[in-house]
């Protein structure tokens, strides 16, 4: 009878989260968390807007986009945000079906971003030929493949292995905290200002606090689920997609900042309907 009522039919995710099935639509299974994950790809997508070539009217945002090109990192931020909003496309498709197809379409763009964000973060200085050491040339040189081989791996282990959601849990919580260690040690060494002097510590704190924060919400629906809400008329798990796409594009934000400002350029926040992003200027010296 599910069967014939709900578009999709029976969900055979190993996961049922909080918000109760099919209520709006008998086409969307879990429909604020599936509309929710559009964020996810808006946030994605915005960042790609400020990569691409600016019109006239705002000249700073034009001059932002040719130093980036200068530097030979706007690819690398590009496929960045390309990976984000790929992320909010396939957590909708598995929301909407709570099936398991689609939530391997969730969890691959999930390991593939996280991956990319340790790629920017370990490429944040360029190779010194003549003073960087054999060995770390060589770690740059297969990096790409060795972060490729590790998502492919689990990929195909949670492919083949469908009923233990633990093995995508501690892989992806592998990579964000090789983000946040990373990260951390980078700013440690090459960024002393103050955090209210500096704008990369501002992105970063700005990215561990949303995620903090989704985390917290994330964690206390899976806990505290009662009749499809903790919070009568709030679904944490939106809350949750919502945090974690502004994360993603701190994170990315974090990156372009460090990299104008270690290149000498000088940086400026630009807030847009309460979200920052940073504009690169002429160099400062």
């Amino acid at each position: 009878m599910e069967n014939e009522i709900n578009y999709w039919g029976v969900p055979d995710s190993p996961i049922d989260w909080c918000e109760d099935n099919y209520i709006i639509s008998k086409y969307i299974c879990e429909f604020y968390n599936t509309f929710s994950s559009f964020i996810i790809t808006a946030f994605g997508v915005y960042g790609i807007f400020l990569m691409m070539s600016a019109s006239s009217r705002d000249q700073a945002l034009f001059q932002h986009v040719k130093i980036m090109k200068e530097l030979k990192i706007r690819q690398k931020v590009l496929f960045s945000y390309l990976s984000l909003a790929i992320v909010g496309v396939g957590s909708a498709f598995y929301h909407a079906t709570l099936l398991y197809k689609n939530q391997l379409f969730d969890e691959f763009p999930m390991m593939l971003t996280a991956s990319m964000f340790v790629y920017c973060i370990l490429t944040i200085d360029p190779v010194d030929e003549k003073n960087d050491t054999p060995n770390y040339k060589l770690m740059r040189r297969f990096l790409p493949y060795i972060l490729s081989l590790y998502v492919i791996v689990v990929a195909i282990t949670i492919t083949i292995i469908r009923d233990s959601p633990i093995i995508l849990q501690s892989s992806f919580g592998l990579l964000i905290f090789s983000n946040v260690f990373l990260s951390y040690m980078y700013t440690s060494r090459c960024l002393k200002a103050p955090v209210m002097e500096s704008n990369p510590k501002k992105f970063l704190y700005l990215c561990i606090a949303s995620m903090g924060i989704a985390y917290i919400s994330w964690l206390t629906e899976r806990k505290l689920c009662n009749n499809g809400y903790v919070i009568p008329g709030v679904q944490l798990h939106a809350v949750w997609h919502a945090l974690t796409g502004l994360a993603g594009f701190y994170y990315i934000q974090f990156f372009i900042t460090s990299c104008l400002e270690k290149h000498g350029y000088k940086t400026k926040l630009n807030w847009n309907y309460g979200i920052a992003s940073v504009r690169g200027f002429i160099k400062s010296y």
